[in-house]
């Protein structure tokens, strides 16, 4: 397993995090099993929120913590200010909850949850940019002083959301954004699958890093566009996929992943993966393989370099 480190974390952070948001108890023994093999593969970032499958993963993480007591060797990832979710997964996108209580409000649930005394990455899981970023960095700073997290962060915020923010944590000698979690992939995405979700490209993530922020990517390989799961633009998907995913360039760039894959000798999706975690940039990419075999897929990104030139063949320039 590849490692980076993450600014106020003592721990090596894998460069490949297992995301759980399809975690449910009428699957647990795959996903047991799925975790003891990301584990057993040097993997130590779980990432989950208080709203994951509508509250499910929570619940099979711990089960799974608690039988194999190994709480003090991962690194834990939740989520606070998720609009509310029902507990059949039915989002409900109008009923905002972004706000320095909500941030409270979730963390104190989800330590007593899932019987956990702090989370080592806390992120907000949305933005609402009527809601001052001062109040935000306020709660989280309080928070991590309380020792109930020890890193806090983003996710699917603007850059000029997140440079208010690194500036006013720097003013008040706040240790600040450490983490930053949009969907960073190789696809160019037309119209978000969710509420608000950010989709962003190579720049986005470079200006992170110039202000010390790591990016955690979700959906990098792309929902299974690199499976590839769709080959071209009359494949039957769901419609979702169709709007984020379904142009001419994206299929442009899906047929460039295949030639790279064949050259290689890996699956195409390991080409798309490893365009997000070239070297060239901090960041990280959260996955949510169904099963070990498909971790194990995606693992073997790891043993793929692409160069400069390969990356800007894959972009399309």
């Amino acid at each position: 397993m590849e490692y980076c480190q993450i600014k106020g974390l003592d721990t090596k952070v894998a460069r490949i995090a297992l995301g759980t948001g399809w975690f449910g108890p009428e699957n647990e023994a795959v996903i047991f099993d799925l975790l003891d093999q990301y584990v057993a593969e040097g993997g130590n970032v779980i990432d989950t929120g208080r709203f994951y499958n509508g509250g499910k993963s929570e619940q099979v993480i711990t089960k799974w913590l608690q039988q194999r007591g190994n709480r003090d060797q991962l690194l834990l990832v939740n989520k606070a200010c998720h609009h509310y979710v029902d507990e059949n997964n039915v989002q409900y996108p109008d009923q905002s909850r972004v706000g320095a209580d909500y941030i409270t409000e979730d963390l104190e649930y989800s330590l007593k949850n899932m019987g956990v005394s702090h989370f080592d990455i806390y992120i907000m899981h949305r933005d609402n940019e009527n809601v001052p970023v001062e109040e935000l960095m306020d709660r989280f700073e309080q928070h991590r002083k309380e020792g109930k997290i020890t890193v806090y962060g983003v996710s699917n915020w603007s850059l000029e959301r997140i440079a208010a923010a690194n500036a006013y944590c720097k003013k008040k000698g706040y240790a600040g954004i450490t983490l930053n979690s949009p969907s960073y992939t190789l696809a160019t995405v037309k119209k978000p699958r969710w509420y608000k979700a950010v989709y962003v490209d190579a720049d986005y993530v470079k200006q992170n890093n110039d202000l010390g922020i790591t990016v955690m990517s979700w959906g990098a390989q792309g929902a299974g566009f690199f499976v590839p799961l769709w080959e071209n633009m009359e494949a039957e998907a769901p419609e979702d996929i169709k709007g984020a995913f379904f142009t001419e360039e994206n299929f442009q760039k899906l047929a460039r992943v295949q030639e790279l894959a064949k050259e290689k000798g890996v699956e195409p999706v390991n080409i798309a993966l490893a365009y997000v975690l070239a070297d060239r940039f901090d960041v990280f990419a959260s996955i949510g393989p169904r099963n070990k075999y498909e971790l194990l897929s995606s693992l073997k990104t790891q043993h793929v370099k692409l160069t400069n030139e390969e990356i800007t063949y894959l972009e399309l320039k």
